[in-house]
This record gives C-alpha cells, sequence and structure tokens, in this order.
C-alpha cells in the first residue's frame, strides 16, 4: 500500500555534515500476491464481493515483515484497482499496492525482465520466513517462494511477435513493423488487434503451441479477421495437427484427404471458372474459424446462412440432414430445396451423363394409365373378343390387377419434388 521509504544508497547532508536518508512517497508499492480469491472455496472469501480480490504482502512497510506463513490476514485484503478490466495474479506473482480513498487496491501481475506470458519470477521477493511443508515435512522451491503448487509451470510459452510482412505492410523500411495490442493468457491463448499498414485485422488464438511466436493454421481454434490479405501473407507455415506433418499452405481440410475423390476445390472451380487454387488468394474482408470441431446451436430461433454468391459446404465423410418431424404424415418438419436447376452430381464437363429425374405422381399416372389400358385389351376371334391370356392360358388380367393395386406404394409419402 502506500507509504513513505528510503533508499539507502541515496542520502544528503545534513546538519554538521551528517548524512541523512530522505524519505520518500511510494503511491505504488510493490509487494507479492499471497493468496488469490477466485471463488467462496478459499479461507479469506466471506463475500461475493471478494470475488477477485488477493491476500498480498507489501515489500516497503512500516509495520513489521509479514510473510503468507506467518501473520497475514483480512486486512492485508487489495481490490483490483479496475472495474472490470483486471488480470487475476496467482501466488507468488509481483503486484502493486495502493490505498486511495481509504481501499486497498492491487495492479498487476507485474512483467519482470524474464518477460514471459506464462510465469515471471520476481527480482526482489524474499523466501518465506517460515517455509510451508508437505505433509512429509519436505520443503520445496515453491513453498520458500510462496507460490501455489496448482499453477502449471511445466512449459513457459513464448510471447507474441510480430515481424514484417513486405507484401502487407506499408513504407520501404527494413526489419520494421507497427505494434499490435496484445491479450495474452499464460497457457497459449491470445487476443491481438492490430493491423498492417493501415488494413485492421482481429485474431483470436487457443492453444498455441509453446515455442511459437506467432498465430499458426495449426493452433488449437484460430479465429481470423483481416481486411486485406491472403491467409497465407498472414500465416506462413504450420504443423498439421493430425499428421504432425509441417505445411506451407492452407487447404480445406475436405480436399486434404488423399482418398477423397469429389473434392470442393473442383466444384468451386467448376462453378466459378477459375483455378482451383483461386479459392484460397481471397484477399479482402473475411472471416476464417479453425477448430477440431466446431457446434452452432440455437436454444430459440433460427440459424441462417445467407450468401449473395454461392454457399459450398464439402465433408471428407458423411453429410446429413435431419428435421425433428414425428410420425405423424402431416407434421410440418420439412427439409426444402428452392432452385432452377438442382443437381446431384457435378454436372460441368459431364453434361452427356447427367439425366433427368422422375415425378412420381406423373409416372404413377401413366403407369395406371398403361396398365388399365392393358387391363381392358383383348383379341378378336371370328369377331368376338377374347380376354389376353399368358403362356399357360391363364387370362393376363389376373397378374395386372396387383400390380396395379402396388402403384401408390411407389409414392413416398415424405418427400416431394417440384415440377419442371
Amino acid at each position: 500500500m502506500s507509504t513513505f521509504t528510503v533508499n539507502p544508497g541515496k542520502k544528503i547532508a545534513g546538519f554538521g555534515g551528517k548524512k541523512l536518508s530522505v524519505p520518500m512517497y511510494l503511491q505504488f508499492t510493490p509487494g507479492y500476491c499471497s493468496e488469490v480469491l477466485h471463488s467462496s472455496e478459499n479461507q479469506f472469501h466471506e463475500t461475493p464481493n471478494h470475488t477477485n480480490s488477493i491476500i498480498a504482502v507489501p515489500h516497503h512497510s512500516e509495520k513489521i515483515f509479514k510473510t503468507k506463513a506467518t501473520s497475514v490476514g483480512k486486512e492485508d485484503r487489495y481490490y483490483p484497482l479496475f472495474r472490470t478490466m483486471h488480470d487475476v495474479p496467482t501466488k507468488g506473482d509481483s503486484v502493486l499496492l495502493t490505498n486511495i480513498g481509504g481501499v486497498n487496491y492491487y495492479l498487476g501481475p507485474l512483467n519482470m525482465d524474464s518477460n514471459n506470458p506464462t510465469w515471471n519470477p520476481s527480482r526482489y521477493k524474499v523466501p518465506e520466513l517460515a517455509i510451508p511443508t508437505t505433509q512429509g515435512g519436505e520443503t520445496s522451491e515453491r513453498g520458500e517462494q510462496g507460490e501455489s503448487v496448482n499453477f502449471n509451470k511445466n512449459l513457459y510459452f513464448n510471447r507474441l511477435a510480430k515481424v514484417r510482412k513486405t507484401d502487407l505492410d506499408y513504407g520501404k523500411a527494413l526489419r520494421e513493423t507497427t505494434g499490435d495490442t496484445l491479450i495474452e493468457g499464460r497457457h497459449g491463448n491470445s487476443l491481438r488487434i492490430g493491423s498492417r499498414s493501415n488494413n485492421p485485422y482481429v485474431f483470436i488464438s487457443n492453444e498455441r503451441a509453446f515455442d511459437n511466436e506467432f498465430e499458426t493454421l495449426g493452433d488449437g481454434t484460430l479465429i481470423s479477421i483481416t481486411s486485406n490479405g491472403t491467409l497465407k501473407q498472414h500465416f506462413d507455415g504450420y504443423v498439421d495437427k493430425v499428421t504432425q506433418e509441417s505445411k506451407e499452405d492452407f487447404q480445406l481440410d475436405s480436399d486434404a484427404l488423399t482418398d477423397t475423390v469429389n473434392k470442393l476445390g473442383k466444384v468451386w472451380s467448376d462453378v466459378n471458372g477459375q483455378p482451383p487454387a483461386a479459392l484460397y488468394e481471397y484477399d479482402t474482408n473475411q472471416f476464417f474459424l479453425r477448430s477440431d470441431r466446431i457446434i452452432f446451436n440455437t436454444k430459440f430461433d433460427d440459424i441462417i446462412f445467407s450468401s449473395r454468391k454461392d454457399t459450398h459446404i464439402a465433408t471428407g465423410r458423411h453429410m446429413t440432414f435431419t428435421t425433428s418431424g414425428g410420425p405423424d404424415v402431416n407434421d410440418t418438419n420439412s427439409v426444402i430445396f428452392q432452385t432452377s436447376n438442382f443437381n446431384i452430381g457435378n454436372p460441368t464437363g459431364r453434361e452427356d451423363t447427367m439425366e433427368s429425374m422422375v415425378l412420381g405422381d406423373a409416372l404413377l399416372e401413366v403407369l395406371t394409365d398403361t396398365l388399365a389400358a392393358l387391363s381392358e385389351a383383348a383379341s378378336l376371334f371370328y369377331g368376338s373378343p377374347l380376354p389376353l391370356t399368358d403362356t399357360t392360358g391363364a387370362p393376363l388380367v389376373s397378374k395386372i390387377t396387383p400390380i396395379q393395386q402396388k402403384l401408390n406404394s411407389i409414392l413416398s409419402t415424405k418427400h416431394k419434388i417440384e415440377q419442371g
């Protein structure tokens, strides 16, 4: 908290030439976090307004030096200085402490010269006076430093960096670019709000590899919102999470399967009259989302996909369309394809192999009339009509009647096709 202190290395000459230390007022006092009140599980958490407050120890104090293991208490509680935007520390993190209007506040955790988003060991924190031990009586380095054994420091993630991209950045400067606004998590997730030249972008990344300094197409989940430049220009090579292969160019995963016969890139190329590679050369405003699994779900109303041009969907395996219709044939649940040209299969270059669909009602009418005509057909014997027979001499109508009775079964009670 705010306090007066002295700098032992700085003194002035006083009365009679005596060297005197000059008191300095510290509005923000460096300290370290000894308890974090994430929830009511913490022993110092008494009311909801204690959430995300901390118990902290200042490094400069008029009182006897405290540590976590000795005499910290409720009076050492500090609240986030800002109302909403705050980075909640963990045990052992360095923080700045102050008192404003009679309320204790903290800022932090502080960055140190190690400059690592995962963990920054303090340069000036002293070991605990009474070192916590395990049930077996062993001490640990974390115990000496008052750190939480819950915090995972197995991997230290690199800070996000930014290098110049000649195709996208402004000017002719060498190895120089413009910095971005970054929010970095401790374990490889981040939000980047930045720009190339005056073209803005937003990247949201989760599960980035610990040694990566940039977001890549190999991240666990990546959301990219760009206004200029192709995906390749923004994201260089990456390691495929499934195959662990290094890749230079991004390809739709449905098309990347070696045993895939029907590739979206080929259909897209045929529809647009461009080479398949042009699919990845789009370089204006675009939204890109990639993850291991994506679910769109509405709990009340519709999901609407609307495109001014084309909508392309590709899968490496099955595609299903399901509506929650009941057994009643009058249910209104339906799947509707409304178009003037519906093809099953890619017609481009294969027009001579494409055939027309059959209208069930029209076919039924033709078959009904045909069988009715056959059942009434007869031959003439000396001017008298005789019924047609099969090779055994049995009347043919006895075989036609059962066929007529089955005709209606060829019509679906659920699926319809438009006339035309």
